[in-house]
């Protein structure tokens, strides 16, 4: 469970019944208008309206599934970074390389949900070598051309799929920008393609709260006073 002030967590708490309780009256709604189009109107029978039932019954689950991981991320992200912020404050997160093995645990811890299971992840500052966040290798991919391609692009972007020693997945890139000046890059391996909102997502991420992370990381070990 995360730790965050007990008047936000009630906040959040009310959030999320109301919301729950909007999408069942939304379900029960649209399950009675379509029962009532089957039954009373086309005068369907059982051979359709179970089958009909079944599909919409998955739809449901697939909808809410959606719905609770785009509800969670917003609230719960800054609770879950906060323990690397601090870390950078108080000096125990000292180097790029140590935050890099940081970041990179944490994508894959905190971005573990159905439709976003980000599986392993690389980061990459600048002057520094790779960082992965497991053992696992990467197969054939060229890191150098992740870099080529992060160069190239000015947010979360498809890089392709690839093969690894788990399996195949699908590598999204990250550029680290930080005003006009790139800092790096993250690369994640999902399972499936990701979701345009998850995408826009990890843009956000980057922007809101990595960036200026990395940029105190590197004005510390130059010894400057931030």
């Amino acid at each position: 469970m995360l730790a965050r002030p007990k008047s936000f967590s009630g906040l959040y708490g009310i959030q999320r019944n109301f919301l729950n309780l909007f999408y069942l009256i939304s379900v029960v709604a649209v399950f009675w208008l379509i029962f009532y189009l089957l039954h009373e109107i086309l005068n369907a029978g059982g051979s359709v309206i179970v089958p009909v039932s079944l599909a919409y019954l998955v739809l449901i689950v697939l909808g809410y599934s959606i719905i609770q991981v785009v509800s969670f991320i917003p609230a719960n992200l800054a609770g879950a970074f906060d323990p690397i912020k601090n870390g950078i404050a108080d000096g125990s997160i000292h180097s790029l390389p140590l935050m890099a093995e940081k970041l990179a645990g944490f994508m894959c811890s905190f971005f573990n949900f159905t439709f976003f299971d980000i599986q392993t992840a690389l980061v990459h500052f600048k002057g520094n070598k790779p960082v992965h966040s497991t053992s696992e290798d990467w197969g054939d991919t060229d890191t150098s051309a992740i870099e080529t391609y992060a160069n190239s692009v000015n947010e979360a972007s498809f890089y392709g799929k690839i093969s690894t020693r788990s399996g195949s997945g699908f590598v999204y890139v990250i550029p680290l920008i930080f005003g006009e000046k790139r800092l790096g890059y993250i690369a994640v391996k999902t399972k499936q393609k990701l979701m345009k909102i998850f995408v826009r997502l990890l843009s956000e991420f980057e922007n809101d709260f990595v960036d200026d992370q990395v940029v105190h990381v590197m004005a510390n070990e130059a010894g400057s006073i931030v």
